[in-house]
């Protein structure tokens, strides 16, 4: 390749990735806080991930953070467990994260609002902050990645891992 402009969108998109995460750690500084402060006045037995896609590799990510750092038990549970099998987890003492790029997935936000009605600590974390996920999660954690026009999630899942960590 001869420069920039040679490059594939994956590629510029990937290079803005940098830029995406001193975002996210600026914009989410308060956020992380509150979270934070929460968390420590409230503990929770056990956390949650629901995702899918490139998303649901991000929650693999959380799962090892969170075993490995606080020893708390991490599972990943389906969407279409609720949305489908109408059988929602009992996941009142639980945090459960969220995490989409869009916010939109009817499955994900079936799983998020029975979370939420259960009694769980429910966090988004979400490129899109008007979506239906953001107004439905206790917490939100934007991405702050912008449009995402390449095939696969590239400035987004970074954005994800560094979200999680």
């Amino acid at each position: 390749m001869s420069g920039k402009a040679d490059a594939t969108l994956m590629i510029r998109e990937t290079a803005e990735t940098p830029d995406v995460v001193a975002r996210l750690i600026e914009g989410n500084a308060t956020a992380c806080e509150v979270l934070g402060a929460r968390l420590r006045e409230r503990p929770p037995r056990f956390a949650v991930t629901c995702a899918r896609g490139s998303s649901d590799s991000a929650a693999t990510y959380a799962k090892y953070l969170l075993e490995l750092r606080l020893g708390t038990v991490v599972a990943s549970v389906g969407p279409s467990v609720s949305s489908i099998y109408g059988k929602p987890p009992q996941m009142g003492e639980a945090l459960f994260i969220a995490i989409s790029q869009s916010g939109k997935s009817p499955d994900l936000l079936a799983l998020a609002e029975a979370a939420r009605e259960d009694g769980a600590l429910t966090v988004a974390i979400v490129n899109d902050t008007a979506s239906p996920l953001a107004e439905l999660c206790d917490v939100v954690l934007p991405l702050h990645a912008g449009p995402e026009r390449s095939v696969a999630a590239t400035k987004s899942y970074i954005a994800s891992l560094a979200a999680l960590l």
